[in-house]
């Protein structure tokens, strides 16, 4: 059986209403993103005269092109803001927002490390920077390098508010522009830990159990 981390995620797409449009563009949540690169080559398969475009950036990205009118469809991890609320409801902006799905997380280690569950309150430590070294959590004398993304990430909220409860990040943890560069710095350090949507989830890296 696979060890994820029981968190699950809203994945929440703003729609402008465009419908009669072939050439769309969906920007952000590099969560949502695997889902609809999906989606639009299935659609682009079927409509032969469609043209979408599909990049990630994270859920403020994707929110924020939507509002200086740079996308479409907008992916998010998250709700919207009330503070983005605002500005799309100044800009004149008419929005739905709709639950395509759900995610979870997994977090990972290098391959090497021999640790294989951690606890949320040790997981929250490593985050934080009160958490240095693997041997404080019955791994390793090693370094613990922690990789996180971006603060414009849904999932680097939803994961300060369900694991660090709302805790800040320490000032070690290096912050990442998409879960794919997260894939492979956690491959290649030793000492690495991040945290990863599944569609993301590769043999190159392990993945721990999480006891809450």
């Amino acid at each position: 059986m696979k060890n994820y981390i029981i968190l699950a995620i809203a994945a929440i797409i703003t729609i402008s209403f465009k419908t009669a449009e072939t050439n769309l563009t969906i920007k952000g949540s590099d969560t949502v993103l695997p889902l609809s690169q999906k989606e639009a080559e299935l659609y682009m398969q079927k409509s032969k005269d469609a043209k979408i475009t599909v990049v990630g950036g994270g859920s403020g990205v994707g929110i924020a092109a939507f509002l200086d009118g740079t996308t479409d469809i907008a992916m998010s991890s998250r709700k919207i803001k009330m503070s983005e609320k605002m500005k799309l409801q100044d800009a004149g902006k008419q929005v739905k927002e709709v639950i395509v799905a759900y995610d979870a997380l997994s977090v990972i280690v290098h391959p090497s490390n021999k640790i294989s569950q951690l606890t949320r309150e040790q997981i929250e430590g490593i985050f934080t920077g009160k958490i240095t070294n693997w041997k404080e959590v019955g791994g390793n004398d090693e370094k613990i390098v922690a990789y996180s993304r971006e603060s414009s990430s849904g999932t680097f909220e939803f994961f300060k508010e369900s694991v660090l409860e709302n805790k800040n990040y320490g000032s070690t943890v290096l912050l990442m522009p998409a879960t794919g560069a997260i894939v492979q710095s956690v491959t290649q350090t030793k000492g690495a830990i991040g945290y990863i949507g599944l569609a993301y989830m590769e043999k190159t890296v392990k993945d721990l159990k999480i006891s809450y």
